[in-house]
């Protein structure tokens, strides 16, 4: 099973419905994936995911994970891209911005800063793939300097 749903504050401003679409589905399609025998999800999260975060957007991401990993599915991979690169097919221009500054900015992130370099979607997407071709077990997280390192 591959997760990728997610929603934009601009496009669902109501907190409650952010959290059904970033949440809730997310959670409900691992318990149909291991009701139905499925031994790997594989779910799209953000950097910096964090149960106990700060604000709304990085804890919801970490209460999902932290829910989706107690489904016990044998196998999840959690990926944990930062600003996600690629075209998009509508307007928005705050992000065509933010993907010109990250190309000047990546090069300055480095060591422990790595993870925060952007990624573009197709590279999380073929690293999704090749992950879901092994046969592990265990939770497995990915950030954005390891997701390029498995595509």
């Amino acid at each position: 099973m591959f997760c990728c749903l997610g929603s934009t504050k601009k496009k669902t401003p109501d907190l409650a419905v952010y959290r059904k679409i970033d949440h809730d589905y997310p959670l409900l399609l691992a318990q149909l994936a291991k009701q139905n025998g499925l031994e790997q999800y594989h779910l799209v999260s953000s950097i910096g995911a964090d149960i106990n975060g700060a604000n709304f957007y990085t804890k919801t991401k970490g209460e999902t994970e932290a829910d989706i990993t107690a489904t016990g599915i044998p196998a999840i991979h959690i990926y944990r891209p930062s600003f996600l690169a690629g075209d998009r097919q509508e307007s928005r221009p705050m992000e065509k911005f933010l993907n010109g500054l990250m190309k000047v900015i990546n090069p300055l992130l480095f060591g422990s800063w790595k993870k925060y370099h952007s990624i573009d979607a197709s590279t999380v997407a073929m690293a999704m793939y090749l992950q879901s071709k092994k046969q592990t077990t265990g939770v497995f997280i990915y950030e954005s300097d390891k997701i390029k390192q498995l595509s």
